[in-house]
Formats: structure tokens, C-alpha cells, sequence
């Protein structure tokens, strides 16, 4: 073929493949390509891969086991199917939170914020954009940071949830609509509450769905805050609440287990959830007085003793870790009391394990940093029967008030000794007398410092442990004053103990 002939050919060529390729890129947007389905799982991919890339911190050679659970919630099967409206795309919108007071519709026949009724296929994506807020959303927002917060860091010097969640709620629908739920319900606005209860339902079933739901930070720390937000929603004559959000934040974070070391200085989002879920999971053994849905062959790395302070910050990493230690230790005990309950308990392993307990809990004790103490501790001068006692931090309080915890419950459940829950006429054991001393320390802490909601959920589960001993009137009268004023404050349903602590 002549040179003049092949270059018409080739120019002709050119010429058709250009055409082709722009009578493509004018074509709509079809199905998913096989090159869109590639950059998903290239996405879900790097989920995986940073979910992994904390295993620099930990010594080489440490095993490492890949998970196999299954991610199950059990909600009701009325909210998969729930008939709130799907989301819209999230748009970034041109008006001012500040004038978005007015800028609310209504959907079966309730007042939502318009954040609820944004339609978005990708809802339980992250938002390229960040959310627009309406005020009332804001102020939800900011009644979270100042007063909510505080539930989920009370371990955590660094403030993870505090400082982080409002942020990443910003880009992620699925942990907005927790934040909004739990805020509503603690302001009492509970139309707006509920109506990002069920929005976020809906998501989190749709997220379940895709294979990196366990790798999903957002996710995670969405359940967290909806258990807290149902709290606040059980029946007040018997205190019950579904597990459900804690069933499935165990299979979460068991499927994506990849180590078998948690660090308890808490450097990354997702630890700080785990602790936050050890917390819950000892709230719910304890008043049911059954085992934790906890995997304790799990090790903590590094011990808190053996964090150097080298730089300026390093002492909120070793106060938390020092902090969490102890929470761990009292996860261990509760576990080893309620799971030998109604077994034989004067076996020698046993014995020998308690004592082992009773150990490593009074070693803490004598080995915490000196910050953890007390800054000043006497009688109250409002005449109440419990002192006062305060401390500089919440994880200082609660870490008080942990360690005579585990004490009770160590002294409560001593192998080859008879423990009752009712009433005890007479004068008390000297066991007794010890887990009321230490049951007083626990009343002392959380009277001083009612603003803090985390010492008070931990009064209301102990109560059962110890509440029958105390048999002084004006030590009960003052219990069930505290009880009180924690459901006026925060919502918190007591009226059932209260009751209970009548009966006996």
C-alpha cells in the first residue's frame, strides 16, 4: 500500500476512535462499570489496610488472628423495614446554620431538622462535603460536646469522642443521626430524637450489608452512642433495654480483630470505642449479674508502667492507660464473680484465682501515679451523710470508684462464703462491714460530683451488689436522693431501683 494511502487510513482511524470517544463520554451514567466496581473494592481495601496499620506498634513477631465472625444485629424486624423517607444526596447548602431555625418540614406529621430528610444513596458513606447544619441541629451538636462527651471519655485523657465524633459526624449520616438522637433524647426533644433513630437504623442495616462494615470506625462508634441514646428510652418500672447494639458491636469488633494486644493509652479513634464498650458491657453484666460478652484472652500492650514520659504530652497517654488498666482488671473480676455463680466455689483453682485478683487490683492500687489521688476529702457542709471527695479529673473519679468496685465484688463473691442479696438483720460480718465501707467511698464520689453521668451509671449497677447492707436510714434515704436526681438530670431511668431497694 502506498505511504499516502496508509496515511489516510491512519488518520481516518484517529479520527473514528476520537469520535467514539466522545459520543461515550456524552452517553448518561449507566450500571456500575467493571472499573467502578474495581475502585470499590480498591476502597474497601484500604479500609482493611488501615485497620492494619497499627501493627507497627507492637512488638515483631506478635501473632496476629483474622476473625471470621459474622456482623449481626438483632433489632426488631419492624425497623428493617421502617418506611422513613431514603436520603437524598447530601448538597452543600448556601445559608447559615444560624438561619436555619425556621427551615424545618414535616414528616409523618412530626417537625424533623431538614439534615433527616436529605435523601443519599450513599447515606452510609462518608460525604465528600461536609453537613450542613440547621441551628436546632448545632445546638444539638454543641449540647453533645458540652455535656455529652463526657459519657464516652471518662477514660480517655486525649477526649477522642469528645473532640473527634462532631468532626467526622460532619462527613458520615450514619454517626450524625446517632449524635442528633442521643442529644434530642437527653434535651428532650424527642420527635427530632426519634426520627434520627430510625434514619440511623436504616443505615446501619444498609452498612452491615457491605464486607468492610467491620473495619468501619463511623460505624462502630454510631452503636456505641445509639446504646446510650436507648438508656435513656427503656420503661421506667423495669429498666430493661435491648442488647442489640451491643451484640453488635462485639461481632464488630471480633471480626476485625487482627491482633491480640489493645493498647490502653488509647492512641486511635477505634480503641477509644472499645473501652467505651467494656464500660457498657460491665453496666449490663452487673445488673443482670451474668458473664461479659468480653474476649479477655486479649493482652493490653503496652502496661502502663511501662510508658516513658518523654514528651510534653505523653502524660495523657500514660494517665489513660493507667486509667483503662484498671477498668480492665474490673471487667475480669465482674466476669470471674458472675460466672461462678451457682457453680461449685470452694474448688482450689478458684481460691487460687481470686486471689490472684484481689492481687493485681490492689497492686494497682499502690502502684497508680499520684495524680490519681484524691485533691481533698472531708465532711460535707451541707449535712449530708455522705463526705465529700474530689478529684482533679474524671478518670481520676471513676477510677476511685472502680477500684472499690472490684473490691465488692471480690469481698460479695469470696469463695467457700455464703453471699445473700436481701436484707441483713443484725450485726454485719466483718466481710460485710468491709463492702459497705467501700459501697460509702462509691456514695462519697458520686455526691460530689453529680455533673458527672459516668459515676452515676456506675452507682446504679453496684447498688444491687451492696444496697441491701445498708440498712441506715438516712444513708438510704440519701442513696435514693441520688437516684433521683440522676433521672431528673440526665434521663436516666432509676425509678425501678428505687423500687427494688424499697422492696427488700
Amino acid at each position: 500500500m502506498p505511504s499516502a494511502i496508509r496515511t489516510t487510513v491512519c488518520v481516518r482511524k484517529a479520527r473514528d476512535k476520537s469520535r467514539r470517544y466522545q459520543a461515550e463520554q456524552a452517553l448518561p451514567m449507566s450500571s456500575p462499570t467493571s472499573g467502578d466496581k474495581g475502585k470499590k473494592m480498591v476502597i474497601e481495601g484500604d479500609l482493611r489496610v488501615q485497620a492494619r496499620e497499627n501493627q507497627s506498634r507492637y512488638p515483631e513477631g506478635l501473632e496476629r488472628r483474622h476473625s471470621q465472625t459474622e456482623i449481626q444485629f438483632d433489632y426488631p424486624s419492624t425497623l428493617s423495614s421502617t418506611s422513613v423517607t431514603p436520603l437524598h444526596g447530601i448538597q452543600q447548602s448556601l445559608e447559615s446554620p444560624l438561619q436555619g431555625r425556621d427551615s424545618r418540614s414535616s414528616m409523618d406529621g412530626m417537625f424533623v431538622p431538614r439534615l433527616l430528610q436529605c435523601n443519599s444513596q450513599k447515606g452510609t458513606r462518608h460525604s465528600q462535603q461536609p453537613i450542613p447544619f440547621t441551628y436546632d441541629e448545632a445546638l444539638l451538636f454543641h449540647h453533645f460536646i458540652a455535656h455529652l462527651g463526657r459519657w464516652f471519655d471518662c477514660t480517655d485523657a486525649s477526649r477522642n469522642f469528645m473532640l473527634s465524633v462532631p468532626e467526622k459526624a460532619r462527613r458520615c449520616p450514619i454517626l450524625c443521626n446517632a449524635v442528633v438522637c442521643f442529644a434530642g433524647r437527653h434535651r428532650r426533644e424527642y420527635r427530632t430524637s426519634e426520627a434520627a433513630y430510625q434514619r440511623c437504623i436504616t443505615l446501619v442495616i444498609g452498612r452491615l450489608k457491605e464486607d468492610s462494615a467491620s473495619y468501619d470506625d463511623m460505624l462502630l462508634s454510631a452503636v456505641l452512642i445509639l446504646h446510650f441514646a436507648d438508656q435513656l428510652n427503656v420503661p421506667s418500672r423495669t429498666g430493661s433495654c435491648y442488647k442489640h447494639h451491643l451484640t453488635g458491636t462485639s461481632s464488630i469488633l471480633r471480626a476485625s480483630q487482627d491482633t491480640r494486644f489493645v493498647d490502653p493509652s488509647v492512641p486511635t479513634f477505634r480503641e477509644a470505642a472499645f473501652w467505651v464498650y467494656v464500660r457498657q458491657c460491665l453496666y449490663n453484666a452487673t445488673i443482670s449479674q451474668q458473664p461479659l460478652d468480653i474476649d479477655f484472652s486479649l493482652q493490653l500492650y503496652p502496661a502502663p508502667d511501662s510508658i516513658q514520659d518523654l514528651y510534653p504530652l505523653t502524660w495523657l497517654r500514660l494517665e489513660t492507660a493507667w486509667s483503662n488498666q484498671l477498668l480492665w482488671n474490673t471487667a475480669i473480676v465482674a466476669d470471674f464473680c458472675f460466672r461462678g455463680t451457682g457453680t461449685q466455689s470452694e474448688s482450689a483453682p478458684r481460691i487460687r484465682q481470686w486471689q490472684e485478683l484481689w492481687d493485681t487490683i490492689q497492686t494497682w492500687q499502690y502502684s497508680r501515679p499520684r495524680s490519681f489521688d484524691s485533691i481533698g476529702s472531708g465532711p460535707s457542709v451541707d449535712g449530708s451523710v455522705f463526705h465529700d471527695i474530689w478529684f482533679t479529673a474524671d478518670w481520676h473519679a471513676i477510677s476511685f470508684i472502680f477500684y472499690h468496685f472490684s473490691c465488692i465484688l471480690l469481698l460479695r463473691y469470696k469463695p467457700g462464703l455464703e453471699f445473700a442479696t436481701h436484707y441483713v438483720h443484725g450485726k454485719l460480718s466483718h466481710s460485710d462491714a468491709q463492702i459497705l465501707d467501700h459501697a460509702r467511698a462509691i456514695c462519697c464520689a458520686c455526691k460530689s460530683s453529680l455533673e458527672n453521668a459516668q459515676l452515676q451509671i456506675i452507682l446504679c449497677s453496684t447498688v444491687f451488689i451492696w444496697g441491701p447492707l445498708m440498712s441506715n436510714p438516712e444513708e438510704r434515704d440519701e442513696l435514693v436522693h441520688l437516684l433521683r436526681i440522676f433521672e431528673q438530670t440526665h434521663l436516666w431511668r432509676t425509678s425501678w431501683i428505687i423500687n427494688a431497694l424499697k422492696a427488700e
